[in-house]
């Protein structure tokens, strides 16, 4: 029953969702939506639905469409967590920037080695640049203070 600004949530009328799913428009990329503002909108709903990283990993698959799903399902082997998934999506569906080699080079790790990783391997192969050149490219052709001995 209905109080004031309290709604039955038994079953959402108008979508017929059990109202701890949120309601999601699925990503397709063919339509031209951009990956990351998707990202951003499923991790708002799924913030607003107390909706966690275990439970995005167990239910994404839902919200993808297309050559998303064909992806997803294709590399699933090499997903750990949200994070992973999110950064193989990004790579695989952000639409590609007119980049130099400026900019590959202005790259530099700060907290996230994760994000620094992807962010030079993303840019790296945009340039055409071969396997070795993105590995050097990695660490600016020096080794890591750890390896050096």
């Amino acid at each position: 029953m209905e109080t004031n600004n309290q709604p039955n949530l038994a079953v959402n009328n108008n979508t017929n969702q059990i109202p701890s799913e949120p309601f999601l428009i699925a990503f397709d990329p063919e339509n031209g939506m951009r990956i990351e503002a998707w990202l951003v909108y499923f991790n708002n709903a799924c913030k607003i639905s107390n909706k966690d990283n275990d439970w995005k990993m167990l239910n994404i698959s839902k919200y993808l469409i297309g050559s998303a799903l064909t992806h997803y399902i294709n590399s699933c082997l090499n997903i750990s967590n949200f994070d992973d998934l999110c950064n193989i999506l990004i790579e695989n569906f952000l639409k590609p920037n007119i980049v130099n080699l400026s900019d590959f080079s202005q790259h530099q790790l700060r907290n996230n080695l994760d994000q620094y990783f992807h962010q030079k391997l993303n840019c790296g192969r945009q340039l055409g640049l071969s396997p070795q050149l993105i590995l050097e490219g990695l660490t600016d052709g020096k080794c890591p203070p750890i390896l050096n001995n």
